[in-house]
């Protein structure tokens, strides 16, 4: 047997022979062998009763509180949970990110630091509202009802996820300590910060061109966008009339020739709404003489873009005079669809040649360049579209009615007729409605904003005092708010928290009313009567008989804003209900797509709260796909459900909460890169899991006879090499995975873990010390220094993997032969209690010798090395005094460099010279007479012969050293006592 293997596969299937045998045999009552209760596996119909027996017995729903009450860390650290949003069931996604600040918090806590950490959930927004509305009348149902079925709906899907978070062992107080942004709390803390940022004249009122979901009936911000790369839209280039002539002079021809200006533009449904042509000074432009069916047409494009165009239209361009744009001031042309209204060309900077043709169509209702040149020039902003997408009246009897995306851009195209120049379809990526995932349009209206000009210097040096791993990520953010205007903060729904704002009837609406002492006295009707105050209540009861007077407002003439707030802005003031006050979080961990999301706002709102940060570290992941890199779809049919993964269903097994969270650990390194999941993947997680699980059953049935106290008198000096280059390689791995962890390099963790367990555990240690556990006396010294080892491994082994598996690590505590009914691990351990065993002169000690064991392994191969001797000369006298160390005797069958070895006998050589000659090549030869020979090279060249032993297998320890199949010496030494 090569006992090089994997000890799990091959050196436990050993023993559990080894075992069976000495059980027929009459020494089987004088062998030590391992006693435990605690289980190898843990049956699929068993795992959901096993997991919640656990929990139960070891109080995982008491933590949190228990912490809180009973430590008296110096440090505390804060992480803030992002909300997840309350409209479905528990997905992948959520087991990654919850379990991924679970080790976090528990990483923290095993430090020796209090952890605050409050759950909570983004319980407000479009999603809920358009749930509620499945079972409602659309068109008859009030505000109200609305609103409680949407309260609803929220409340069930918190109670389905906050079980499942519970169930995968995250540590907080599920019952009694999460946040939700419909509180009355949460509400009222939202509506005074709304009104402080109104006092410092960071949140205002305008008429704007904001992104408009058409499909919901709202606006909404970048950050409730996706893009749709294969999005098709209508490419026309259209030529317009130009009214007043240039000089001849400048364009070359007669100033009674047609002249037109081509503009290009995907989006031919704004061109009713046109106001100008813009076009830039410093451009070179051309007018260029378009061959036609019947005559020639002179058009103006710019000149660098004529060629270009020449080859997309299919016609010849020529050349006819260059001129710059400067030329074109004060021009007028004619409007496209209303032929015989005259509008200006105007200049602006943002009019490029990259693409298009040079001059600009310029709607200022339906885009934020065509908006800031109307301010400019004072030009009326013109929306002729409603909130359904339609055409509104004021378009004209042709367009009223359609829709902008669909038939009513037919029209316009029919209404344009021969002054299409050419047409075709674009594909591009376009914005989406990221719930109802239709396409949105860019539509002017009255909105509320915050003025991210005002502060978004402060947020990008603030932001770049937050250290993000993995770093280099927040690149990507720091760019958006560089080149973010304004923050569109209202919605036009019912579901969520109002604007606290009135109107005069006699005053224009642009005016809004926000006084101090009206978000006062509704902050108090909330927090008494509950969140819907503001719908239930009329606007003079709202604003109060006192404040109407002081406010000079007649009853009746008053009333009540009805727009909601962005639910970014809901999530994004959460640090100034959950922190303390004045407080960062150590940590915000989400997705990496909340860069232009819940990070943002966070930042946002907080920097112009209180001039700071909310965080002091930012952690991203990425997102779940499946084994193919696809997002998980039920049309795709790769959806897994984590319930059915830890609980089993019909399809698949249950594999248990610890799979589910070795999954997460050993696919999160820290880079922000997305992880897979699949029913291989998951099942490979278990496997890990039960390799551990094996190793761990292993010790505690070896420990079991011993006490806690005996395991302690062991003096380190008295020690072999062996058990101290063991307890090197624990220190070594422990601070090793420390590094990992503090990295946030969980997949790391994983696998030094994975490692040290299979190959420094149980490959080399167990399988080195087993005869000693089984056969030596029960207190030899010996024993008990190989226990004492195991007891280290063991308890450094659970502490490391705790973070990540506090199920295992718990269930270990209850089967602990000292520990038991103790409190469990997290309330009674830490860290700092991991001693440090770091021996570097005892690792160059043992070199030499585990240089021979590999060479002697890979000669050997599948044969049982017990059945062999092994002859050692050694030319080198520093090898030859490091392997005196571990045998004294020339020649024996019971040193430790035996037992290292894992050979019959070994017969160790004096060959030193004073400066040998290195012979690093290894030569083997097999003879006859079971005869090899090798050697290996350390400071000089090792010899080593083996032959195959004389002796026999003693009936009791199974060691080849009985000279005549019975007792070896060793044996009899413990049998007589």
């Amino acid at each position: 047997m090569n006992n090089h293997g994997c000890y799990l596969r091959i050196s436990l299937q050993g023993m559990n022979t080894f075992l069976c045998v000495i059980s027929r045999k009459p020494f089987s009552s004088t062998v030590l062998l391992p006693k435990t209760s605690f289980p190898l596996r843990v049956s699929s119909k068993q795992r959901k009763e096993r997991d919640l027996w656990i929990m139960k017995t070891a109080s995982f729903d008491q933590l949190y509180q228990w912490q809180r009450k009973n430590l008296q860390a110096e440090d505390e650290f804060f992480l803030h949970d992002g909300p997840p949003y309350a409209n479905g069931k528990p997905h992948m996604g959520h087991a990654l990110n919850k379990i991924l600040k679970d080790i976090l918090l528990r990483y923290n806590l095993l430090s020796g630091k209090l952890v605050h950490y409050i759950p909570g959930w983004d319980c407000h927004g479009l999603p809920i509202e358009l749930k509620a509305l499945e079972t409602y009348d659309t068109q008859k149902s009030s505000v109200l009802e609305i609103r409680q079925k949407a309260k609803l709906f929220a409340l069930d899907t918190i109670k389905c996820q906050k079980a499942a978070f519970s169930r995968w062992g995250v540590l907080a107080d599920w019952n009694d300590n999460c946040y939700f942004t419909f509180s009355p709390r949460y509400v009222t803390s939202q509506l005074k910060m709304f009104c402080d940022l109104f006092d410092k004249g960071l949140v205002y009122r305008d008429y704007k061109p904001v992104y408009w979901s058409p499909s919901a009936r709202t606006a909404l911000a970048e950050s409730e966008l996706e893009y749709n790369v294969n999005h098709v839209s209508t490419s026309v280039y259209v030529k317009l009339v130009l009214h007043t002539p240039l000089p001849e002079c400048i364009i070359g021809v007669s100033k009674n020739t047609p002249v037109y200006l081509v503009v290009w533009t995907t989006t031919p449904w704004t061109l009713p709404a046109n106001q100008a042509v813009c076009f830039h000074p410093d451009i070179k432009y051309c007018l260029v003489r378009c061959k036609s069916n019947v005559d020639h047409e002179y058009m103006v494009v710019a000149l660098e873009l004529y060629q270009s165009l020449q080859q997309l239209w299919l016609r010849d361009l020529t050349v006819v005079k260059e001129f710059y744009g400067k030329v074109l001031k004060g021009h007028f042309y004619l409007h496209p669809i209303q032929k015989t209204k005259k509008m200006p060309l105007l200049p602006s900077e943002h009019v490029t040649v990259k693409k298009g043709t040079g001059l600009v169509h310029t709607s200022p209702a339906h885009g934020p360049d065509d908006f800031l040149v109307a301010l400019e020039h004072k030009l009326p902003i013109l929306n002729l579209v409603d909130e359904k997408g339609r055409y509104s009246a004021d378009a004209g009897s042709d367009l009223a009615g359609y829709n902008v995306l669909d038939k009513g851009q037919d029209v316009v195209l029919r209404l344009l007729g021969s002054n299409v120049v050419f047409l075709e379809n674009f594909r591009h990526s376009y914005p989406y409605d990221w719930r109802t995932k239709q396409p949105v349009i860019l539509r002017a209206s009255l909105q509320w904003f915050v003025d991210t000009e005002k502060i978004k210097t402060a947020a990008i040096e603030a932001m770049k005092r937050v250290v993000v791993v993995p770093t280099n990520f927040e690149k990507t953010m720091l760019k958006q708010l560089a080149s973010r205007p304004y923050w569109c903060i209202s919605r036009q729904r019912s579901w969520g928290v109002p604007i606290p704002v009135f109107y005069n009837s006699s005053l224009p609406t642009k005016n809004a009313i926000l006084h101090r002492g009206v978000v006062e006295r509704l902050c108090e009707l909330i927090m008494t009567n509950g969140i819907d105050q503001w719908w239930l209540q009329s606007a003079e009861d709202l604003i109060g008989s006192e404040i109407m007077r002081e406010l000079q407002l007649l009853p009746g003439h008053v009333f009540k804003g009805m727009d909601i707030m962005d639910i970014w802005f809901d999530s994004g003031a959460s640090w100034n209900s959950v922190l303390p006050e004045g407080k960062q979080a150590d940590f915000y961990l989400e997705g990496i797509d909340q860069f232009g999301g819940w990070f943002q706002s966070s930042l946002l709102t907080s920097v112009a709260c209180r001039d700071h940060a909310p965080y002091k570290n930012i952690f991203v992941h990425g997102f779940v796909l499946d084994h193919e890199g696809r997002k998980m779809s039920k049309s795709l049919g790769n959806v897994m459900d984590p319930l059915s993964v830890v609980d089993g269903d019909g399809n698949q097994p249950a594999v248990g909460i610890d799979a589910l969270r070795w999954w997460v650990a050993s696919h999160v390194s820290g880079n922000g890169s997305n992880v897979s999941v699949s029913n291989q993947l998951i099942q490979q997680a278990s496997d890990d899991v039960q390799k551990i699980r094996s190793v761990i059953r292993f010790i505690l049935g070896n420990l079991h006879g011993v006490t806690d106290f005996q395991l302690q008198q062991t003096d380190l000096k008295n020690l072999g090499f062996v058990d101290l280059y063991m307890l090197h390689l624990l220190t070594d791995f422990v601070e090793t995975t420390f590094l990992a962890y503090r990295e946030l390099n969980f997949r790391k963790v994983t696998s030094l873990l994975s490692y040290f367990i299979s190959n420094n555990v149980s490959a080399f240690y167990c399988n080195i010390v087993r005869g000693r556990l089984y056969c030596d006396s029960m207190m030899s010294k010996k024993r008990l220094s190989a226990l004492y080892v195991l007891s280290e491994i063991l308890d450094q082994v659970s502490l490391i993997t705790a973070p990540i598996l506090p199920h295992l690590t718990e269930e270990i505590e209850i089967y602990h032969p000292w520990r038991s009914g103790k409190g469990g691990l997290f309330r009674n351990r830490r860290f700092t209690n991991m001693r440090n065993f770091e021996s570097p002169d005892v690792v160059e000690c043992i070199k030499p010798s585990l240089s021979i064991r590999n060479a002697v392994n890979k000669s050997i191969g599948q044969f049982n090395t017990q059945q062999w001797n092994v002859e050692i000369t050694a030319f080198d006298s520093r090898d030859l005094r490091f392997l005196q160390k571990l045998q004294l005797k020339e020649s024996d069958e019971n040193s430790e460099l035996c037992e290292l070895l894992q050979v019959s006998t070994v017969t160790l050589l004096d060959k030193s010279v004073p400066d040998p000659v290195a012979k690093e090549k290894e030569n083997v030869s097999i003879n006859e007479d079971n005869l090899m020979k090798t050697e290996c090279h350390y400071s000089g060249p090792i010899q080593i012969t083996l032959s195959k032993t004389k002796l026999a297998a003693c009936p009791r320890c199974r060691r080849y050293t009985s000279a005549d199949g019975k007792l070896c010496h060793l044996c009899l030494v413990v049998a007589a006592e």
